[in-house]
């Protein structure tokens, strides 16, 4: 699924290193307290996944796919697009997810109508259309995941120990998903906290110190139509403080 920070270019390198985790025999199961488009928790192999997330429509679409995505529509008209972004309450918050996210462009949270874009070369593309069929053919991966609406503080180790747990907060320093500051000192201590009894994975660019990193990758990141920026993905883990 379009989001913006999507894992999906990077799911091969970095799930070698979650899946040995979760394949250790002592694993429970798997959880990402910031699941977004569901691009990694697809892939891993786990039979007790948990997709959470504070973006009630995302949380409310992917629950959805993940039961029957067979009443999505193959479009969205902008028309549509500009209904449901200004009268968010009259529509179902599955479908308010899908507009949002999938018929904007880059997957950015009502960040403008994307069908209909002429690219460079001179073709249209329906950007729109794409995402939606995406997201209808990445469902069947998403079936038996538990998807909730939760924040990352409401998770402690008294309910999950011996999970593997990946992390893929807002960048620091980056476009956020709201207009609220994110609580990175408190991600910080919260994977210290939860590292105790859990192994603990977190993708950003960087991190304290106690945070190892075990992998890296530079890239090149589309912010927005006209904005390209390069970076260097990363991968690090806390160790057991046990």
């Amino acid at each position: 699924m379009k989001y913006v920070g999507s894992k999906n270019r990077i799911a091969k390198d970095i799930l070698p290193f979650i899946q040995k985790a979760v394949n250790q025999p002592n694993c429970k199961g798997y959880i990402e307290p910031f699941v977004g488009g569901a691009n990694m928790i697809d892939k891993v192999v786990c039979n007790n996944k948990f997709g959470l997330d504070t973006q009630k429509y995302l949380i409310a679409l992917l629950n959805q796919a993940s039961k029957d995505s067979s009443i999505f529509p193959n479009t969205v008209t902008k028309d549509i697009y500009n209904e449901v972004k200004s009268n968010k309450d009259k529509f179902p918050d599955w479908f308010v997810g899908l507009v949002g996210f999938c018929a904007s462009y880059n997957g950015k949270w009502f960040g403008g109508y994307a069908n209909g874009v002429k690219t460079k070369i001179g073709t249209i593309r329906n950007y729109t259309d794409e995402a939606i069929r995406n997201l209808v053919s990445q469902s069947k991966n998403l079936s038996g995941i538990r998807f909730d609406c939760r924040d990352f503080r409401t998770i402690s180790s008294e309910e999950f120990s011996g999970y593997v747990i990946y992390c893929d907060p807002p960048y620091r320093g980056t476009t956020k998903y709201s207009t609220n500051e994110f609580p990175y000192d408190e991600l910080y201590d919260w994977c210290r906290e939860m590292s105790k009894l859990n192994t603990v994975f977190v993708s950003e660019y960087n991190m304290p110190d106690d945070f190892e990193c075990v992998w890296k990758k530079e890239l090149t990141t589309t912010l927005d139509k006209s904005s390209r920026i390069k970076s260097v993905e990363k991968l690090f883990i806390i160790k057991n403080h046990q």
